[in-house]
């Protein structure tokens, strides 16, 4: 059975709600949805407007399908949905043009977030967009088996300037997490951020203009696949933070078969926080995070490095505190286990940004970076800050009579591993080989050793020794 709206009615509908005044005006009102109707609630460009929405979110019942007309809508504030199980919101699109896409405008709302849900059993959000909403575009918090599907979240005036959106697409302290087939634009942390959430998938999205583009962060089990991402500050980010409650550490995360391309963006003004750690130039970024697999990426165009792994205490994160979260974990402060192989990196390295452009004086390591591009002209295609953790049980030959732990290495999985990426060398190439670098951080900051490369051993060994490790399988959201 289709719903089925004579033109007058509609004429009728739209010049009612413009004499009405401008907050919630239809841009454009269709003679007939094109959303398929199915059990639930099929709403009208009439009812589009925070009080019946919410009113109409806040009736549905398990198993409905609130559809949403095309037409571009103005809200004052969240759209709420709480503790519902097998809901599903779909609209016509999540395009441009109002005439056959559903837009939700957020620009003139007094209160933050467009979508805000919480407690969730079972929810499907599909083919709309939400445009200029301060906070987050859409943020569903302590829910399970969350789809996102055919979303855009974006920021649609100068975002580098102005942007007041934290994170596009925002699951968080969920389980069973899917994100597919969207577009985030003009965030000024991270377009697609899941946080704190367990089996994920992260799957053929656009992501563009933002200061991240994807961001896994304190969580488990994820595949982050088949995205192009482009023009942000940092491409790709896999980050365990030491404040989260509910997990202390990230685990188990397989970055594959992803178009990583041109992110130099510098932060954007309002950018705040420990994203501004991230090197502007820096494709994918791995902080403090165990069993992560990089492979099969197409890396290009990054002033600084394709690929940057480190620990907390070179993004100032460390905690030794012994405090534990939900799982009865501490902080880990160190990266281990992780594996960067199989990529095509490209144009990197060529001006360095970020803490290498900062002075000691700052924090930074400009000094490292002037004496290593005088010699080497560029930065390599991999980069380790190669600060190990001492625990006997996970490395060997480590040594701490300084106070930092100084050279030895991972053993047995636990180990650092890059090679058989296909790195073109730079144009300035000295001839050496440009695939990885073993920063040896405390060794430097100490003066007792320098960074390895080229051919760091840590990183690649050689031969039958090649450095390789086998991971634990990764399945995130489950099929």
């Amino acid at each position: 059975m289709r719903f089925n709206r004579t033109l007058p009615s509609a004429l009728l509908a739209a010049m009612i709600l413009a004499a009405c005044g401008g907050g919630d005006t239809v841009v454009y009102v269709p003679t007939e949805p094109t959303a398929p109707v199915v059990q639930g609630t099929v709403v009208t460009a009439a009812q589009m407007n925070d009080t019946d929405l919410n009113a109409i979110f806040a009736a549905a019942k398990e198993g409905d399908t609130v559809t949403l007309p095309p037409g571009k809508y103005s809200f004052k504030g969240p759209l709420q949905i709480t503790n519902k199980k097998k809901i599903t919101v779909l609209g016509a699109g999540n395009g441009t043009d109002p005439t056959s896409n559903t837009i939700l405008s957020f620009a003139k709302a007094l209160a933050q977030n467009g979508i805000d849900a919480a407690g969730l059993d079972t929810v499907t959000f599909k083919k709309f967009a939400i445009e200029d909403a301060s906070g987050n575009g859409v943020f569903v918090n302590q829910s399970k088996n969350v789809v996102m599907d055919t979303l855009r979240t974006e920021w649609m005036i100068n975002p580098f300037g102005t942007s007041k959106m934290v994170y596009g697409l925002y699951p968080v302290s969920s389980d069973n997490v899917k994100i597919v087939n969207s577009k985030a634009v003009g965030t000024r942390d991270a377009g697609v951020y899941v946080g704190q959430s367990t089996n994920i998938l992260v799957a053929k999205n656009t992501v563009v203009n933002n200061v991240a583009g994807i961001e896994i962060e304190n969580s488990y089990n994820a595949i982050v696949e088949d995205n192009d991402v482009y023009d942000n500050t940092g491409g790709i980010l896999v980050f365990a933070l030491k404040a989260p409650p509910r997990f202390k550490t990230t685990e188990n995360v397989v970055v594959r078969n992803n178009r990583i391309t041109d992110n130099n963006t510098p932060p954007f003004v309002n950018a705040s926080g420990l994203v501004l750690t991230i090197p502007p130039g820096t494709g994918v970024m791995v902080l403090a995070s165990q069993n992560v697999e990089v492979y099969n990426n197409t890396i290009t165009k990054h002033k600084t490095t394709g690929v940057l792994l480190i620990s907390a205490y070179a993004a100032g994160e460390e905690d030794n505190s012994g405090i534990k979260d939900s799982q009865g974990k501490v902080y880990d402060n160190f990266g281990k286990g992780n594996y960067v192989h199989n990529n095509t990196i490209k144009d990197f390295g060529y001006a360095p940004g970020g803490a290498f452009a900062k002075p000691g004086s700052e924090g930074g390591l400009k000094d490292f970076t002037d004496a290593f591009m005088a010699g080497y002209k560029n930065f390599p295609a991999v980069m380790w800050d190669g600060v190990m953790d001492p625990n006997p049980a996970v490395s060997a030959g480590v040594d701490v009579s300084t106070g930092y732990p100084l050279g030895g290495n991972y053993t047995g999985n636990y180990k650092v591993c890059s090679n058989a990426n296909g790195v073109t060398p730079p144009v300035t190439s000295v001839g050496v080989s440009y695939q990885n670098l073993d920063l040896n951080l405390f060794g430097l900051m100490t003066q007792t050793s320098s960074f390895a490369f080229p051919n760091p051993p840590r990183l690649e060994k050689s031969g039958a020794n090649a450095c390789t490790i086998t991971l634990p399988p990764v399945t995130g959201y489950p099929s």
